[in-house]
């Protein structure tokens, strides 16, 4: 009998060396597990202050956005035509929750004719990827280069500032005004500066 309670006395003693030992690795791989929650959580939210990780795969699909009747855009339309398909195009992603990592992607495939020969000639130029990588604001200084020419909006601000009301038809005069405002947004900027052209 003084044997088996030596036995009971050894195994009571390395039970809880085993129960110490178990807790101790599983500890360890909860830790692990939490540290490498932790790094992932910190690598997909770096550069954003809040803290929070930053989700920019979220937003529309495209069957959501092409429901919104997005216009297209052909490239023959001169630069009061391209200025509207942007204004348009951004009410568009606006409306649709379009993530930024969309809005380019999706707004080219509404360019046709010359416009789509020349963004599958970027495409070719700079790859596929690199040309999807483009910021909305990119795109759109791409597009003003090609299909804004100089001449054009010279044309566009001799316009805005030779702008006068004809007789008496105040409501003529301020939809033009609004919409040269619209196409030469820097000649408005500040706000005084567009109220003193008004008048």
């Amino acid at each position: 009998m003084s044997g088996r309670r030596s036995t009971r006395n050894i195994n009571s003693e390395d039970q809880p060396n085993d129960l110490e030992g178990i807790v101790a690795r599983q500890l360890n791989a909860a830790f692990l597990d939490l540290f490498i929650r932790l790094t992932e959580a910190l690598n997909a939210s770096r550069g954003n202050p809040g803290g929070i990780p930053a989700n920019n795969n979220k937003g529309c699909t495209y069957k959501a956005f092409m429901s919104c009747n997005p216009k297209e855009f052909h490239g023959k339309e001169g630069a009061v035509g391209l200025l509207s398909w942007i204004e348009s195009m951004e009410s568009v992603l606006h409306i649709s929750k379009c993530s930024d990592n969309h809005k380019v992607e999706y707004a080219a495939c509404l360019l046709q004719g010359r416009a789509l020969t020349w963004w599958n000639t970027q495409v070719q130029i700079r790859g596929r990827e690199a040309a999807l990588r483009l910021t909305w604001e990119e795109f759109k200084k791409l597009l003003l280069e090609e299909y804004c020419p100089k001449g054009e909006l010279q044309k566009l601000e001799s316009e805005f500032w030779n702008h006068t009301m004809v007789g008496s038809d105040i409501e003529k005069y301020t939809t033009r005004f609004h919409e040269l405002a619209r196409l030469v947004p820097y000649m408005v900027t500040p706000e005084d500066k567009r109220i003193d052209h008004y008048i």
